[in-house]
């Protein structure tokens, strides 16, 4: 079965997040495990406050996700959206200040 989440960009980070409503309240995470789907709240609850995130200048660009639920946690249907939630698909180099960090710290 598919399901829907919102995400969006937070404004000030730039990072990218999602909606979840804990108690009544909704909050934009970036830990996409945490985000409400339409399985939990109704569609239009979930845009509401998308949109009232939006008009708070919380986020930026809310839209929908389709996701679907593999063994009990929340998996998104296209690659972008797998990237986006999970991070880069390759490792980034490390430079040199970063480097020099990692050896001092050994």
């Amino acid at each position: 079965m598919t399901y829907k989440i919102y995400t969006a960009s937070l404004l000030k980070e730039g990072l990218v997040a999602y909606l979840s409503l804990r108690d009544g309240e909704a909050v934009w995470t970036t830990d996409f495990t945490n985000a409400t789907s339409t399985e939990q709240v109704a569609e239009e609850t979930l845009k509401l406050e998308a949109d009232r995130g939006e008009q708070n200048n919380i986020i930026v660009g809310p839209y929908t996700v389709d996701v679907t639920s593999e063994d009990g946690r929340l998996v998104p249907l296209e690659n972008r959206e797998r990237i986006r939630a999970g991070g880069p698909t390759i490792k980034l180099p490390i430079s040199g200040k970063t480097k020099q960090h990692t050896q001092a710290a050994a």
